[in-house]
């Protein structure tokens, strides 16, 4: 018998009838011998036509055919007949052993004193099929499917079980007792049920879940204070007591020209918690998947993770629309080996001993091909799956070992994203990581301020207030203005970033600033982050209104007139620092730079009126800026093109254009978005 998996089944229809004639896509021609039979295994027969279906017999499964209820005694069975391998062979010594029977033995004990303890959560009114028919009722960021609820949930519980094997072999003088076993184990099992059930939707469909359980259990709980959740406290296995994760959260100081690093990472709860649960995953050695909005920190979550974990090494594939399986074996190549062994041939990475991770970027980024299939996913569905490939030169089947598969996304409701099948995500447990909430934004840009105000000491007691502000405007603006409004606005903490770097580069040459110099640069680098991409009038006045707000409400003893008044500009045109500018004396200082720029470049006079200037300005700071990238959006013939090749920007920059067509816009030109105001000024000149 020949069992297929295929996703267009009409490719062999034709072997099928009287002929038993199998033709390839190369032209090659085999006859199906006698005792031979076909088998598809599909998820559908969306792609499949008559011919094809009318040759064959069919067998429908229904969902229904495998029921929760079998899922929960097979793994209570394996669990207590099939011994888990430890992660840490440190963990036994071999001269407190007796021998590995020994070990395996008492391994197996606990394993079985653990399942007997699991047995009433997974009864048939238990809290595990109480609180999976509650999940699928809440808004998940990926399609919620039993399979691979409870497939996380099966691989949390091995790692708390994994828990309790590698405290007894570390302490076989004084192991767990039975009560404390079950204490730990009772409360660890309300974590993973939250993790399982409900780590794919945001924080507070999270502590939705964790009330749910409250409420159904009679397992001791942790006392808590409104705003908390069961999701802010783990469980010591020692003691077998609640513990917050608060207190795991270390407080770090960073210098302060770490502050213009990007692999820095400022520990937070949600960091904290995210990196327990990746552990777990890790140690069952399973795909795993992060989804969540651009610059949630998922891939800095990630790799945060693994630089702790020494045996792992971490190679990074950014995935694309046009990404094929080729990607993947190339990265083999160049990763691992071959290697004949008595039961075939085995890929392994060169390094005995070590582990290949390979983490998958944008992995819902690959397009479907005519049958809705990403060859890439199903490609990797495979190796998962059944754990090797064939190898196209030789036809041998190749075996993996010690590779494992991460991967990270945006939602696939985004733009260009498709969504994985189902067939792929059940071997991968999935979490979604948010926008760190409001206690983390500041911890994490309270140690970021700290760290640049060192540079000029007299504002070293206003980092506090200086991160209060920047947190309460962005929180703000990001709750004001949707993509749903304009697509283009995206609110992360990538602007936070942005904001701390543009501040520190404004302060790092002074060595004494005020402290309105100090909220003067902060609202200019606010408007520029904020300000310079919204459309309205109307929007454009709330975040000037927004900005004054929070600057009085957290420096109120501070010169208003001096810190907030407008025009705000900042340049170091005329100076070496990054300094106030004046905009009568930019506009000479451009106006001499124009005469050069219109000899050499264009034989048109430019007018430079106010808006045009601004827009220059603004251009120059991104540009100046580390990892300054740019997008100008607007109209053909606004000036966009114009106003970016200016002098003001070719004395340090040269401008390319990839596309020859590209012309510049002159005064015959009418830019379409201007304020009437800069219309005046272009019709009088």
């Amino acid at each position: 018998m020949l069992v297929l998996w295929t996703r267009e089944t009409d490719c062999g229809y034709s072997v099928l009838d009287d002929n038993k004639l199998l033709t390839l896509p190369n032209g090659e021609r085999l006859n199906l011998p006698p005792n031979v039979r076909i088998m598809f295994e599909v998820e559908h027969l969306r792609y499949a036509t008559l011919a094809t279906v009318s040759r064959c017999g069919m067998i429908w499964f229904s969902e229904d055919v495998v029921e929760p209820g079998m899922i929960y005694r097979n793994y209570l069975d394996v669990l207590s007949n099939q011994p888990l391998d430890a992660d840490n062979d440190e963990a036994f010594d071999p001269r407190r052993r007796d021998g590995a029977e020994s070990a395996e033995s008492g391994n197996l004990m606990s394993q079985r004193a653990i399942a007997t303890v699991l047995e009433p959560f997974f009864s048939e009114d238990g809290l595990v099929s109480t609180a999976l028919e509650y999940a699928a009722g809440l808004e998940h960021i990926m399609d919620f499917t039993v399979a691979r609820a409870l497939n996380t949930l099966f691989s949390l519980i091995n790692k708390s079980v994994r828990n309790v094997l590698e405290y007894n072999n570390q302490h076989p003088d004084f192991p767990l007792a039975q009560e404390r076993i079950e204490q730990y184990i009772n409360k660890r099992m309300l974590i993973s049920l939250i993790w399982a059930f409900s780590g794919d939707a945001k924080l507070d469909l999270r502590a939705e879940m964790g009330e749910f359980l409250r409420n159904r259990t009679d397992v001791d709980l942790p006392p808590l204070v409104p705003g908390s959740s069961l999701l802010d406290y783990d469980v010591q296995i020692a003691s077998g007591d609640w513990i917050s994760w608060q207190t795991r959260v270390p407080v770090i100081e960073i210098e302060s020209h770490a502050v213009t690093q990007s692999d820095v990472v400022v520990p937070t709860i949600d960091t904290v918690r995210h990196e327990e649960i990746l552990y777990s995953w890790l140690s069952e050695h399973k795909p795993l998947m992060l989804c969540g909005p651009p610059g949630s920190g998922k891939t800095m979550t990630l790799f945060s993770a693994l630089r702790k974990l020494p045996d792992m090494e971490v190679v990074g594939l950014n995935f694309s629309s046009a990404t094929t399986p080729e990607l993947i074996l190339k990265t083999f190549d160049q990763y691992c080996e071959y290697r004949k062994a008595s039961e075939g041939v085995i890929l392994a990475p060169v390094q005995i001993g070590r582990w290949i991770v390979v983490f998958c970027d944008e992995i819902n980024l690959p397009a479907t091909d005519k049958y809705g299939t990403q060859r890439v996913i199903s490609f990797l569905r495979q190796l998962v799956e059944c754990g090797g490939f064939y190898r196209t030169s030789d036809k041998a089947w190749v075996r993996l070992e010690r590779i494992q598969f991460v991967g990270a996304c945006n939602p696939p409701t985004d733009p260009g994203r498709v969504p994985l099948s189902h067939r792929f995500l059940r071997h991968a447990p999935l979490v979604m990581v948010d926008y760190p909430g409001e206690i983390s934004l500041k911890q994490i840009y309270g140690t970021y301020n700290r760290a640049l105000l060192k540079v000029v000491p007299n504002l070293r007691p206003y980092s506090e207030p200086l991160t209060d502000a920047m947190v309460s405007f962005y929180l703000a603006s990001q709750k004001r203005f949707t993509s749903d409004q304009q697509a283009h606005y995206v609110y992360s903490p990538r602007e936070l970033t942005r904001w701390v770097r543009g501040l520190y580069e404004a302060i790092k040459p002074l060595e004494v600033l005020s402290v309105e110099g100090l909220v003067r640069v902060w609202a200019h680098e606010a408007l520029r982050l904020f300000q310079d991409r919204l459309v309205t009038e109307e929007e454009r006045t709330w975040t000037d209104e927004q900005i004054d707000m929070f600057a009085m409400e957290h420096f109120p003893t501070i010169n208003k007139d001096e810190a907030l008044n407008r025009p705000i500009l900042f340049s170091n045109w005329t100076s070496k620092n990054y300094i106030p500018v004046d905009r009568e004396v930019l506009r000479d200082y451009t106006k001499a730079r124009l005469r050069v720029f219109h000899e050499e470049e264009l034989d048109v006079p430019l007018v430079l009126f106010n808006d045009v200037l601004d827009h220059v300005l603004r251009i120059d700071r991104v540009f100046r800026q580390i990892q300054g990238h740019l997008l100008l959006i607007g109209v053909s013939g606004s000036g966009k093109v114009c106003t970016q090749s200016s002098p003001g920007l070719t004395c340090s920059l040269s401008v390319a254009f990839p596309d020859d067509a590209i012309s510049l816009c002159c005064l015959d030109e009418r830019p379409q978005h201007l304020p009437d105001q800069s219309l005046e000024q272009v019709h009088r000149r």
